[in-house]
């Protein structure tokens, strides 16, 4: 009987499983359920962005190959795997595109909002919520600055004409960028949760595991985005 209720628990109803409902009875079971999910979802998004910057690399290894080269890449398993995850048919069509200078600033905007979230676990640490007000709310608007800089730059190629279809290296950087996007909109939710009971008076405990977990995040979607641009860059 006894193994039957271990079984039939439902522990997400427990107060203290969810991270803003504080310390379980154990005093660290929210906390440690919200990293182990944090870190876990970084696995898997870590994994996609491998893949690509692999579909990415074999894509551009292809191009100016010599026929034979090019023939058993082709022939592979693995390439027409990774082709088809990207949507991007192999060709020995590959084209380098211009940089727009703002993703230089886009890049700074995202450095200058991982040091405010890094600025806002010092903050909670010392208990200062009056500057965690502050940091927390600068490192979200950094956030949201550098996701509007992204779309500016999306505007600006297509207003030129450069569509993803027009070429791989574009079809590339329209995926990367959507991909990060999206995350930097997945954290930006949570932000906007752990904000809002800051804002509201909550004590430091209560935030502190979306603080830390949202900060680890950040510097996390900075590594992919340096990562990604510097493989832009040198190819």
């Amino acid at each position: 009987m006894k193994l039957l209720r271990e079984l039939t628990k439902k522990p997400w109803l427990e107060k203290g499983f969810d991270s803003d409902d504080g310390p379980g009875a154990d005093g660290i079971r929210g906390p440690a359920v919200a990293a182990t999910g944090m870190w876990f979802y970084v696995g898997v998004a870590s994994v996609m962005f491998s893949l690509i910057i692999a579909a990415y690399v074999l894509r551009l290894g292809n191009y100016g190959a010599d026929p034979a080269s090019a023939a058993a890449a082709k022939a592979s398993l693995a390439w027409w795997t990774l082709a088809a995850i990207c949507g991007i048919p192999p060709a020995d069509d590959w084209a380098p595109m211009a940089e727009p200078f703002l993703l230089w600033i886009n890049t700074g905007v995202l450095i200058l909002s991982s040091i405010a979230w890094q600025r806002a676990r010092g903050d909670l640490r010392s208990g200062r919520m009056d500057k965690l007000r502050i940091t927390l709310t600068a490192g979200g608007l950094l956030a949201l600055v550098f996701l509007a800089g992204q779309l500016t730059v999306w505007r600006t190629l297509m207003a030129s004409g450069q569509f993803a279809p027009d070429g791989p290296a574009l079809a590339f950087f329209y995926l990367i960028t959507a991909l990060h996007g999206l995350h930097m909109l997945g954290g930006l939710f949570f932000w906007g949760r752990t904000t809002a009971m800051v804002l509201n008076g909550a004590e430091p405990a209560e935030v502190a595991t979306g603080v830390n977990v949202c900060a680890i995040y950040w510097h996390y979607l900075l590594i992919v985005w340096v990562v990604m641009f510097g493989l832009l860059l040198i190819t």
